[in-house]
């Protein structure tokens, strides 16, 4: 099995480099005619009219390709997607069965744990709690108070005041692309190293795309709703 490319990641044929014999050579010969024949059909795939029958077929192809686990239960193709995502999600860990001396282990390793009392570990810290402060160490402490110190604590809002509007036009907001790269690099902890980016990259490939279908459709209804 060879090592997945870029290119072919990126082209949504990672699975044809998963069941490749060639060496995991980068760069070699063999590697670079792949991409460049893959290359090739989409191109010409894209040529093909919108209406053409064989650009849909080939298009549906390359979208199970890309999601084998959206089409696991084709009638047709569900067999060989679902050999296709168990390559790219790799071999399901078997989980371990719990004995009574797990059990028993875990309890006497909690129990060797000191707990933390946050009042007296954490916030306790003052070199006075044990015995009061001496007068000069109050002096001192008084002289260290700043002077002039104004109370605003009872200053109220005047509700019939104009608040200034704040400029958030450089803000740049939520970073979707972020948060949907943090869920599934959470989501994907159990899955093997060499093919967990492969997984992150499409889970957040699946999120955006869903995000921008969202965003246009929201965008047709204002567009209606401002028409009428």
């Amino acid at each position: 099995m060879a090592g997945i490319r870029k290119a072919m990641l990126e082209m949504g044929v990672a699975t044809c480099c998963m069941l490749c014999d060639a060496p995991d050579d980068p760069g070699s010969a063999r590697c670079k005619k792949c991409i460049s024949d893959h290359k090739n059909m989409r191109e010409r795939v894209s040529q093909l009219p919108p209406e053409s029958l064989a650009r849909q077929w080939a298009k549906e192809l390359l979208q199970m390709l890309a999601r084998p686990n959206s089409y696991e239960h084709d009638d047709v193709h569900g067999e060989w997607m679902l050999a296709y995502a168990q390559l790219l999600h790799g071999q399901k860990k078997k989980s371990k069965i719990v004995t009574q001396a797990d059990v028993e282990e875990a309890f006497a390793v909690a129990r060797q744990k000191n707990k933390v009392n946050p009042l007296r570990d954490i916030a306790n810290q003052s070199k006075w709690k044990n015995s009061e402060p001496t007068e000069e160490e109050l002096e001192r402490l008084s002289a260290e108070l700043p002077e002039n110190v104004e109370d605003i604590s009872g200053i109220r809002t005047v509700p019939s005041k104009d608040i200034t509007k704040i400029d958030r036009s450089e803000r740049p907001g939520e970073d979707h692309e972020l948060v949907a790269r943090v869920q599934a690099s959470a989501s994907s902890q159990d899955v093997p190293d060499e093919i967990q980016d492969i997984i992150i990259d499409i889970e957040v490939g699946e999120k955006l795309a869903k995000r921008r279908l969202w965003s246009d459709i929201v965008e047709d209804i204002d567009e209606l709703i401002d028409d009428n």
